[in-house]
């Protein structure tokens, strides 16, 4: 698979994150690149599937839309 070479700057913002980062990867015996990438990787893969299962469940409720039930509203 080709990856296109890509650069990414940031100011962390908190010299904290940045000791963490390198500890991780130290404790990894790898780049802090590499736990940047997986760390990624993990949270977007994590919105996507939320994000699915949020488009499932509308299908769901949409069998429950129904004028009549809107007489339980008022109880």
């Amino acid at each position: 698979m080709y990856y296109m070479v890509t650069r990414l700057s940031t100011d962390l913002g908190d010299p904290r994150l940045l000791r963490l980062l390198k500890a991780e990867a130290n404790e990894r015996d790898t780049s802090v690149k590499d736990v940047l990438t997986r760390a990624l990787e993990a949270y977007f893969a994590d919105r996507l599937e939320t994000k699915a299962l949020a488009k499932l469940a509308e299908s769901s409720f949409t069998e429950w839309d129904d004028p009549r039930d809107s007489e339980y509203d008022r109880l």
